[in-house]
């Protein structure tokens, strides 16, 4: 059945969707609302099911509109991507990458990533956004996003989706350089249980660790003062000097490097590290540009 679905068809549903009539999909897409209204038909008739009823002169998507509509979104981005690697293949490595990057990924990492791929190939447009893990992950699946670059993530399975490691990250505590914790440059648990705390998100198995190392030792894992999802209030509230927090240490290097922070070192817990990971759609059609990023970011495609 799928292999007489024709592409237009599928691009012409995911616009109806978005844009509620056939009439708006039409002027969207440069065409007539009769060859839209057609492709839809046929479409129909290729799925054996009805997609669309019509609620005044608006769409309504039925149940099987709302099924389909995930996997099209990522037959047209599939549709894009072998578009951009037959131009690549021709030479002209053109085209827009996608990158998604995590709010506490090695930015410097994906930056210079960046700069070396468009060194080489300044005819490719990139486009990055920032985003959490479970965010960039729909966006990939559904072909709004080529890949992204975070850290990893075991609390949720993604079976459409592969991790691929690139470097451990550290996570570490941090103050204000005026805290007294910061001043003596190390602290054990105790002198932490007893401190204030920002919380931030996405910790994941970190916090699970952290959680571990206090009750370890027999204490309380300290409640949080402050909870944020803001790197920015955060970092901005260290630097007053009365709350401790942990970031990953790509996080907090400029500001350590500029005086604003002061790390702490835990002298009585070990080390705390995740990955940090570029994540691919798994079964995607390669494109050679989107290989040559990753190998660039230090994954090597070999292991992809």
């Amino acid at each position: 059945m799928l292999r007489r679905m024709e592409s237009r068809y599928v691009r012409h549903f995911v616009a109806a969707c978005d844009h509620g009539t056939f009439a708006a999909a039409a002027a969207a897409l440069g065409l007539t609302q009769q060859a839209v209204s057609k492709s839809i038909l046929r479409l129909e008739s290729t799925l054996g099911v009805r997609l669309f009823e019509r609620d005044g002169r608006r769409l309504r998507p039925t149940a099987y509109a709302e099924l389909f509509l995930p996997h099209a979104r990522a037959i047209a981005a599939e549709t894009d991507r072998f578009r951009t690697g037959l131009d690549d293949m021709l030479g002209g490595r053109s085209g827009t990458l996608r990158i998604g990057v995590g709010p506490s990924a090695a930015v410097d990492l994906v930056s210079e990533a960046v700069a070396r791929l468009l060194d080489r190939h300044p005819g490719v447009r990139v486009k990055v956004e920032a985003g959490l893990f479970d965010d960039m992950s729909d966006a990939l699946v559904l072909g709004r996003l080529d890949l992204f670059v975070a850290i990893r993530q075991i609390d949720r399975p993604a079976p459409l989706l592969s991790q691929h490691p690139l470097r451990d990250i550290r996570y570490i505590v941090v103050a204000g350089p005026g805290h007294p914790l910061a001043q003596r440059g190390d602290a054990t648990l105790a002198d932490l249980a007893a401190a204030d705390w920002i919380s931030g998100t996405a910790l994941g198995d970190i916090d699970a660790r952290i959680a571990a190392a206090f009750d370890a030792a027999g204490l309380p894992r300290p409640p949080a003062t402050i909870e944020t999802t803001s790197v920015l209030f955060a970092l901005s509230l260290l630097t007053a000097g009365r709350h401790v927090m942990v970031l990953p240490e790509t996080l907090a290097a400029d500001g350590i490097a500029a005086g604003r922070l002061a790390p702490i070192r835990v002298t009585d817990a070990p080390p705390w590290t995740r990955s940090l990971v570029v994540v691919l759609r798994r079964r995607a059609a390669r494109v050679p540009v989107i290989s040559e990023f990753v190998a660039i970011l230090g994954a090597g495609e070999n292991r992809l």
